[in-house]
C-alpha cells in the first residue's frame, strides 16, 4: 500500500486533487482508497473510505469545550490522534494498491501542530510521500512564488519524507502568466531580477539568499504543473510519484 499524503494552502486544490487522481488511478485498474483528515470540511467532491468527521463532531467539540469556530478546529484535529488506532484498522482492512490522504484545509493546524507529523509516521507505515500544493494564483508574483516554496520547504523540514512539489490549479493561469512562472522556474537569475522591480535592497537580499536556500533544499526549483479540474498531465504526476516510491522501477511495480 502508497500513501499519499496532499498538503497546501487553504484553497489550493487539495481535495480536487485527491478526487481527479482518485480517479486517473482506477481508470488505470489500480485500487485507490481516500481518507479525508478534516474534521471541518462541509463538502468533499469524492466520498471519502475512511473519514474523521466519523469519529470527531467539530460542531460536538465546539459545544464540549465551549470554543468558537477556530479554537474548536484546532482541538478536533488533535483529536483525531486519540483515534489513530481505530484509523490503522481501517486502513487495513481497505487492502488498495494506493490511499490518498486528503489533510484539513488549513495547512497550519496539520503541517505545524504536533498532530500532524503524528499522524503521517502512525498511518500507512510501507510506503509514503507528501505531495505539497503550490497555488498557481499565489505564485503569480516573484515574492508569491519565493514564499510559497519557502513554505514547502518548511513543510518538508516538519515531514522529514520524500516529497513532490506541484504547481496546482494551472488553468487559472493566462498564457502570460504561465510563461513568467516557466521562465522563474528556469531561471533563478531572472526571478530575482523580476523581484528587483518592486522591492527595496534589503528585501531582494533576503529574497535571493532564499531562492538559494530553496534551490539547495529541493535540488532547484522545480514543480510539477497540472490542473486537477481539468484531469491535466495527472499522467506526469504519476510518473513523478512512481518514480519516487518505486526508485525509478516504474509503473509496472503498481500492476
Amino acid at each position: 500500500m502508497h500513501a499519499l499524503y496532499f498538503v497546501g494552502t487553504a484553497g489550493s486544490g487539495k481535495s480536487t486533487l485527491t478526487n481527479s487522481l482518485a480517479q486517473w488511478l482506477r481508470d488505470a485498474k489500480l485500487s485507490v482508497g481516500i481518507v479525508n483528515l478534516d474534521p471541518g470540511v462541509l463538502h468533499l467532491p469524492y466520498g471519502p473510505d475512511i473519514d474523521v468527521r466519523d469519529f470527531i463532531s467539530l460542531q460536538g467539540v465546539m459545544e464540549k469545550y465551549n470554543l468558537g469556530p477556530n479554537g474548536g478546529l484546532i482541538a478536533a484535529i488533535d483529536l483525531i490522534s486519540s483515534h489513530l488506532e481505530t484509523l490503522q484498522e481501517e486502513i487495513r482492512d481497505l487492502g488498495v494498491d494506493f490511499l490518498l490522504f486528503d489533510t484539513p484545509g488549513q495547512i497550519e493546524l496539520f503541517a505545524f501542530r504536533e498532530t500532524g507529523p503524528i499522524i503521517v509516521s502512525s498511518l500507512a507505515k510501507e510506503s509514503r510521500m507528501l505531495i505539497y500544493l503550490v497555488d498557481a494564483a499565489l505564485a503569480k508574483t516573484p515574492a508569491g512564488l519565493i514564499s510559497s516554496l519557502l513554505l514547502a520547504a518548511s513543510v518538508l523540514v516538519r515531514f522529514h519524507l520524500p516529497q513532490l512539489n506541484v504547481l496546482s490549479r494551472t488553468d487559472l493561469l493566462d498564457k502570460g502568466d504561465s510563461e513568467r512562472l516557466t521562465e522563474w522556474l528556469n531561471d533563478s537569475d531572472q526571478l530575482i531580477y523580476d523581484l528587483q522591480q518592486t522591492r527595496n535592497e534589503l528585501q531582494i537580499e533576503l529574497s535571493s539568499e532564499l531562492v538559494t536556500t530553496i534551490q539547495t533544499i529541493f535540488s532547484g526549483l522545480d514543480l510539477v504543473p497540472l490542473s486537477a479540474l481539468n484531469m491535466e498531465n495527472l499522467d506526469l504526476l504519476f510518473s513523478h510519484i512512481s518514480n519516487i516510491l518505486t526508485g525509478g522501477e516504474g509503473f509496472e511495480l503498481f500492476r
